[in-house]
């Protein structure tokens, strides 16, 4: 048996519970249990600690999955589980505190020789000292890390 994960593993016991209430609740030999049992949804829900919405949608999933109406008690084929997001690696805007110290004095010996520092200026600057290979946008984030900001200045630029 394959390994499945806990996510897709609730969501079958969920509707197994559901199906097993649902064949007591349409037993016409014991009528005290099956008047108990008509709401099976909400009686699911309750018994297995999850809310109704959850079971109705486990229901709707389980429903989809099973091939036709006389097989609703079969075993689905499997049920789906969330994705795991992973956050994607950003090379080129994540750089060390070397590297950031080099931006950040890239741009401030800029200011010292009376230049306005550009993202396409700045990119030229870090190509040559220490070869990066990044966009201007990446540029444009790595001074954001740093926490430059871009100003009107004095003269309306």
């Amino acid at each position: 048996m394959a390994y499945q994960d806990p996510h897709s593993q609730t969501e079958k016991v969920i509707f197994h519970v559901y199906n097993y209430f649902k064949t007591l609740a349409g037993d016409k030999g014991k009528p005290e249990i099956s008047n108990f049992f008509r709401q099976t949804r909400e009686t699911t829900a309750e018994e297995c600690g999850v809310s109704l919405a959850c079971v109705k949608r486990v229901c709707a999933e389980g429903k989809k999955l099973s091939v036709g109406e006389n097989q609703l008690a079969a075993e689905p084929s499997s049920f789906k589980s969330p994705k795991k997001i992973y956050k994607r690696a950003k090379p080129m805007t994540n750089l060390d505190d070397f590297d950031n110290e080099v931006v950040r004095r890239t741009v401030h010996s800029f200011y010292g020789n009376g230049q306005y520092p550009t993202s396409a200026k700045i990119l030229g600057a870090l190509h040559e000292k220490i070869n990066y290979s990044g966009s201007q946008w990446s540029v444009r984030h790595i001074l954001r890390s740093l926490n430059f900001k871009y100003e009107k200045c004095n003269d309306g630029r």
